[in-house]
């Protein structure tokens, strides 16, 4: 037998078993059992600012989410010593932007005039 009508004797019956077998995988949907009982009581909450986060730490520590820290943004006023001017914070992203920039990017910023 030739190796090509091998292939395709293959290839039909491959073809022909996906589309009957497909539909039945398609049909079959997968059972997920999950549950979690959560009680909060008043003695869950500690005085009475921000109940609400002190709540959704809890029940996000009970499902395993870790609660991220709140860092508060704060003003830079620093000053060059060598220069006596005011540091860009920004100017390091910038820098390395214009460092990764490829021949597009920097085309595409001169169109913005």
């Amino acid at each position: 037998m030739k190796i090509q009508a091998f292939k395709q004797i293959i290839k039909e019956a491959v073809a022909e078993a996906v589309r009957e077998e497909l539909s039945e995988i398609l049909l079959q949907k997968p059972q997920l059992n999950e549950s979690k009982t959560a009680t909060f009581t008043s003695a869950n909450v500690t005085g009475t600012t921000d109940i609400r986060a002190q709540l959704r730490s809890q029940m996000g520590a009970m499902f395993g989410y870790q609660q991220p820290q709140r860092n508060d943004l704060k003003v830079i006023d620093a000053i060059d010593p060598s220069t006596g001017d005011k540091v860009n914070p920004y100017l390091a992203f910038i820098n390395d932007a214009a460092d990764n920039m490829t021949a597009q990017d920097r085309s595409g910023l001169r169109k913005l005039d």
